[in-house]
């Protein structure tokens, strides 16, 4: 997912888009918690997609080990509203707060200033594909809506491609009598 399809996005009031989140001239949107059903599966379009493809993404969150322990420590009675809420001001993360607050937190886990947020989504991707999910089903959970946006741009791991090149290769010549 990308920051802005987890946190939200602060929009003028004036944007047409509907939103009961408002704070001072600007309201939210984003994820809410009733886009979560009682199985876990969360359901959205990816802002990026809405006024092109409307790709949907669907995710089973019971999937995902690290989401199930964070929303575990969310109390059934406080599941409502936005999904992410800052906890010093009770309203969706500003974009640069919780930005900065990423980045504090890479710095604290030994992540290179180098690796940038929206860098995990590609390494979501690519470690899908070493695990040999299919590209289409990573595509799927992407939102793109052509696979090859995702083969191309998103699958980081030219070093294993090159490996898959060379051994094909290798192969080939030794059947070949090379």
């Amino acid at each position: 997912m990308r920051q802005e399809d987890v946190t939200g996005n602060w929009v003028l009031l004036s944007d047409k888009k509907a939103s009961l989140i408002i704070d001072g001239r600007e309201k939210w949107i984003g994820p809410m918690w009733s886009q979560i059903d009682e199985n876990m599966i969360l359901r959205y379009t990816p802002k990026k997609t809405q006024f092109t493809s409307g790709a949907t993404v669907t995710l089973d969150l019971s999937m995902m080990p690290m989401v199930v322990e964070d929303l575990s420590k969310v109390p059934v009675e406080a599941r409502r509203g936005p999904l992410i809420v800052n906890p010093d001001t009770g309203l969706p993360y500003k974009y640069e707060t919780f930005r900065d607050l990423w980045r504090r937190a890479a710095n604290r886990a030994g992540i290179k200033a180098t690796v940038w947020n929206r860098d995990l989504r590609a390494a979501g991707i690519t470690e899908g594909r070493q695990a040999a999910a299919p590209t289409d089903d990573l595509a799927k959970q992407a939102g793109h809506s052509n696979k090859r946006t995702t083969a191309r741009v998103y699958d980081r791991d030219r070093l294993e491609a090159a490996r898959r090149v060379a051994q094909a290769r290798i192969a080939y010549r030794a059947e070949n009598g090379d």
